[in-house]
């Protein structure tokens, strides 16, 4: 796509996101839920880092047209004026002509229209240009890598909040349940029934159940926060927001993970960019061929002024430089080197984050299935624990750990559900395929 037209493009997009923003802005209200997409769409609109990566596309896109420009012709105006000591001679002599002598003059005024092209350079243009084509393809491969980032961040702050309120549900459910057992053994004791332990047994484990609670009412006000800074909006209007519940989508197939990652795509562009480098300084064994035409001025400051033409061709080719372009191109060698190793070493990156999240959705996936599973019989352990305890023939601490066991299963639960969830946008992230259509097509169901 042409430069220009792929700014104009993003621009539009940008402007597109930003007027999302300001509508998402108003969402997250009392009564509204704010969905995963719209805080990604509120955080793409504003996020330092990506505005740091659509300027580096629009200066690699300006130093493309740089190095476009040298395939036209340049022109340039100069003008001076002189003051001598002695009478110089006011313009050129071409002929002489004793019945006619030149003029002389102490100031002088001198113009000249200038036009100039290099007809040959060895390729170096050309390699510029290329190099700087390849530059701004990087860019915009970077820019898409900061894009995945910044959405598998907000992913994570979002699914941060959902997992932090469920942490505090569970901690709510708990310190109800503990304070029921509670005022159940005041009863009892009070009825001469039941010995004061357990009174002080269950008062100990409502205590703990408060301290966690207190935690969880934290950790939400900590992951509201973080959430909220990503937006850009006040953190009341996501602490007040009902946040839509994302559960675990399908896992990207062999065909997705077979899409080129863009950390790999900015590395393969960048030693693209290093042998159009290597290029231009090979060129430099060859002569510069430049022609060159102008428009001269000649006068002084009372005027007399003769104005005149010349062309011409200009050829150079230096025979020694004292060693500095054998260096330049030894450099240029090293450093396309190490830019194929960084190729190499971006897909060695990008395989073993595949591989890492592969395994992280098929462990959050069990850990999902069994928590789920531990919930359901924690939850009729404890049922149980609680009619037998009030029915006489049951044991107090039996119900304590049951309900401990309740919790620290929802607890779990709750992470290994979102763990799922960010497990498969990791994986997305790393095979290259991760941007707000994959997220809609893949959690759409959940949404």
């Amino acid at each position: 796509m042409n430069p220009r037209a792929a700014r104009a493009l993003r621009t539009g997009q940008l402007l597109a996101l930003l007027l999302g923003a300001l509508a998402a802005g108003a969402a997250p209200a009392l009564s509204q839920e704010l969905s995963l997409g719209e805080a990604i769409d509120a955080v793409l609109a504003q996020h330092p880092a990506l505005a740091a990566a659509e300027a580096r596309v629009d200066a690699a896109a300006e130093a493309g047209d740089v190095t476009r420009s040298a395939r036209l012709p340049g022109a340039s105006i100069d003008a001076t004026l002189t003051h001598f000591q002695e009478p110089m001679l006011v313009a050129p002599i071409h002929s002489l002509d004793l019945a006619a002598p030149p003029t002389f003059d102490r100031t002088l005024v001198q113009g000249q229209l200038g036009v100039a092209y290099t007809l040959f350079d060895g390729g170096a243009r050309s390699s510029r240009i290329s190099g700087a084509d390849a530059m701004y393809e990087a860019s915009h491969f970077g820019r898409s890598a900061t894009e995945m980032a910044v959405i598998e961040e907000t992913a994570g702050a979002y699914l941060g909040v959902l997992a932090a309120r469920s942490l505090l549900d569970a901690a709510v459910a708990q310190v109800q349940a503990l304070q029921e057992e509670a005022e159940r053994a005041q009863r009892r004791l009070d009825a001469g029934t039941a010995a004061e332990l357990e009174v002080l047994r269950a008062r100990a484990s409502l205590q703990e159940a408060r301290a966690q609670l207190a935690s969880a009412e934290a950790r939400v006000g900590l992951s509201t926060r973080s959430l909220a800074r990503l937006m850009g909006v006040d953190s009341e209007n996501v602490a007040t927001a009902a946040l839509a519940d994302v559960s675990p989508g399908r896992t990207p197939t062999d065909a997705d993970t077979l899409a080129r990652s863009p950390v790999i795509e900015q590395a393969d562009r960048a030693a693209l960019a290093a042998q159009a480098r290597l290029s231009e300084e090979r060129a430099g064994r060859f002569p510069t061929v430049q022609a060159g035409a102008a428009l001269l001025d000649f006068g002084t400051l009372d005027g007399g002024h003769l104005t005149e033409w010349q062309a011409g061709l200009q050829v150079s080719w230096p025979v020694f430089t004292g060693g500095a372009r054998s260096a330049s191109l030894r450099r240029a060698e090293a450093e396309l080197a190490a830019a194929r190793s960084d190729v190499d070493a971006a897909a060695l990156q990008v395989a073993q984050a595949i591989d890492a999240a592969e395994a992280s959705v098929i462990e959050a996936d069990a850990r999902e299935e069994a928590l789920a599973s531990a919930v359901t019989q924690w939850e009729e352990v404890a049922r149980i624990e609680a009619l037998a305890l009030e029915a006489g023939s049951g044991v107090q601490s039996d119900l304590l750990r049951a309900q401990a066991g309740l919790f620290q299963a929802r607890a779990g639960h709750a992470r290994a559900r979102y763990d799922a969830v960010l497990s498969r946008i990791a994986l997305a992230r790393a095979a290259g395929t991760l941007d707000r259509t994959w997220m809609d097509e893949a959690l759409e169901a959940s949404q």
